[in-house]
């Protein structure tokens, strides 16, 4: 008897323990999951679209915890015909870059499975006429979109062999081209004009123009980038018409409801190009031209804390070889040294 009221016992004892224990795991558990996210560092290679003949691609770290970001200057690859580019798409495994260069209308495939030795390994020409292709997606359907300013309509490739895109059509025709992206399984497509100061959303099955988004101002809008889980879309802007001063930002769309839910602004003589985000969409990175020529910074990288609002810093990746190459980057009526178009490979 006494011996089956201590085995009661000692059970009752380790029973007392075990919920111990968990409620303490319980308790702690939230606290380790917000200092992991807290302390979360996100590396990345990135590679952008220059106006001076070459593609520029750089390292990024972002330290989650300390939020301070690093890069250097990974390389620079010539393009064959030394011209100037706006856009500029990776493809979804990481492999490819798609790099389209303006007057020539001329399409190069780079290998970047060698971060440090990246390569052209095909040319593809697409007209005789330019193209100045300037906005860039790969859709839900594994087609390459690109988004032509100087045509006015958005070309669509196949890209079933990533060394050999084929065109395959040409839709959403407006005035002066920017951004394009394709959302919701193919759906919708997305695309922004400058010179009509508006972003256009068009149902794909029928080419329809179903929506207009305004932003209330009159200013160019440049590339446009969706979050990774399409929810949003980042729209750049320059915050003001040719002959203006830039007054630089961002604008968050959501894409359900087809409204600009916030806007971030970087303020005057900054002028935004494109904008990429990490994979959880925390921050955001924008590629930066500064214009005037007084105080002239080059293009950079600019990151914010999208939960915040928050500015980090910036990577003025350009300065650097600039400098070393005694290149004056003041623009002028020739060949503007600016970085366009970005793209990430952030790594896994």
């Amino acid at each position: 008897m006494n011996l089956k009221g201590k085995g009661i016992k000692g059970i009752a004892v380790v029973a007392l323990l075990m919920v111990m224990a968990l409620a303490v795991y319980f308790l702690l558990m939230p606290s380790k999951s917000v200092a992991e996210s807290k302390n979360k560092i996100y590396k990345g290679t990135v590679y952008s679209a220059t106006r001076g003949g070459h593609m520029v691609f750089t390292t990024i770290t972002i330290d989650g915890e300390r939020e301070m970001i690093s890069g250097s200057v990974a390389g620079r690859l010539p393009m064959p015909n030394n011209e100037q580019a706006d856009a500029i798409e990776m493809s979804p495994d990481q492999k490819y870059i798609y790099y389209p260069t303006w007057d020539t209308s001329t399409l190069y495939v780079v290998d970047i499975s060698d971060k440090k030795n990246p390569k052209v390994v095909a040319e593809k020409k697409v007209f005789d006429k330019p193209t100045r292709f300037c906005g860039s997606h790969f859709g839900p359907d594994g087609r390459l979109y690109l988004s032509s300013m100087a045509q006015g309509d958005v070309h669509i490739f196949d890209i079933k062999n990533p060394v050999d895109p084929k065109l395959m059509d040409r839709l959403y025709k407006t005035t002066y081209l920017c951004g394009v992206q394709v959302l919701e399984n193919g759906k919708y497509v997305w695309t922004s004009d400058m010179k009509d100061h508006k972003i256009y959303v068009y149902e794909a099955s029928t080419g329809k123009r179903i929506k207009e988004i305004e932003t209330g101002r009159k200013e160019f809008l440049h590339r446009a980038r969706l979050s990774h889980d399409g929810k949003l879309l980042y729209q750049a802007s320059t915050g003001a018409v040719a002959g203006q001063p830039a007054d630089g930002r961002f604008y968050v769309v959501d894409t359900k409801s087809m409204k600009i839910k916030d806007t971030i602004v970087f303020g005057e003589d900054y002028d935004v190009h494109d904008v990429a985000t990490t994979p959880d969409g925390k921050y955001a990175i924008a590629a930066v031209r500064r214009v005037p020529a007084t105080e002239y910074k080059d293009s950079e990288y600019i990151v914010v804390n999208m939960q915040t609002k928050k500015v980090l810093g910036s990577i003025s990746m350009c300065k650097s070889c600039h400098n070393a190459y005694g290149v004056n980057p003041k623009a002028g009526k020739e060949r503007e040294v600016f970085l366009c178009g970005i793209q990430i490979a952030w790594e896994k």
